[in-house]
């Protein structure tokens, strides 16, 4: 080989191990600004904006947060101990079937018949039914006691009835026709209330006929009636209740200067209250 030739491959060498060096040079931009873009051995600059003060936004969220579990627990506290007070105006229907010789266990009428009269008596009287159906309308006024959960209260009402005719077994040829009353009941009652669910218990509630039939006058009460229980409207104002139960109750009927009559029944009842007052 020539010595040419080497002279050209040695400058070749030279000129490749150059080029690192011109490729690392430094580029740079003053203070409080950033490198955009970099070209032909320059930097294109951009100022840096000053960094944002987010204490005012996070004191805004963390105030936000506060007042949302305040409203919250609020909540909470009216759902966990909610009652009823006031005045409820309440409207319902309700269906009795009586027997004058009881009931069985499971909610059929006992019935009797009587043995074949003497000669020259009468015929016994067997079992008479009778079906009366009844709406209702009054007011209960709530009384929360010291939990604000249960309480005691009182009760108006006024009953329209419809004594539809009877029946006789054995048929011995008497009958009763039917007929209509209206009476006045007033009386006392306690509850509970566990979350949205009302449980009444009435106390003996006393009325008297006032028009209608034979026995205008007569004081009439029940015994044994069973709870109305029901769910209350998310706003406390509306309530929906019907008798948890049908058991064997009592109607109680004491004509004026008659004796007592109680006569065995079973009976459905609702109502439904709407609040009028605080």
């Amino acid at each position: 080989m020539s010595l040419r030739w080497l002279g050209v491959s040695f400058a070749f060498t030279l000129a490749l191990a150059a080029q690192p060096a011109a490729a690392n040079q430094d580029v740079a931009c003053p203070e409080g600004q950033a490198i955009r873009a970099i070209g032909d051995k320059t930097a294109v600059c951009v100022p840096v904006p000053p960094p944002v003060d987010l204490a005012p936004l996070n004191a805004a969220i963390n105030a936000e947060a506060v007042a949302r579990m305040a409203a919250d627990q609020e909540l909470r506290d009216s759902i966990v101990e909610p009652g009823i007070s006031g005045q409820y105006a309440f409207t319902g229907s309700g269906t009795c079937l009586s027997s004058s010789t009881g009931f069985a266990a499971n909610l059929l009428p006992t019935i009797v018949f009587p043995p074949p009269p003497l000669p020259g008596q009468p015929p016994a009287t067997g079992t008479i039914l009778t079906v009366a159906s009844n709406t209702v309308s009054g007011v209960r006024t709530f009384i929360p006691g010291a939990t604000g959960t249960a309480g005691t209260g009182t009760a108006v009402a006024t009953f329209h009835t419809v004594t539809y005719p009877s029946t006789f077994i054995p048929f011995t040829g008497n009958f009763r026709s039917g007929g209509a009353t209206i009476s006045t009941l007033e009386g006392t009652f306690s509850y509970v209330v566990d979350g949205d669910t009302l449980i009444i218990d009435d106390n003996a509630l006393i009325g008297v006929i006032t028009k209608g039939g034979i026995f205008v006058g007569a004081q009439v009460s029940s015994i044994g009636v069973p709870q109305f229980v029901g769910k209350i409207s998310k706003d406390r104002k509306t309530i929906a209740v019907t008798q948890a139960d049908v058991v064997v109750e009592q109607n109680v009927l004491t004509p004026v200067g008659q004796p007592q009559q109680i006569t065995d029944r079973v009976c459905h009842r609702e109502r439904t209250l709407r609040k009028i007052h605080d």
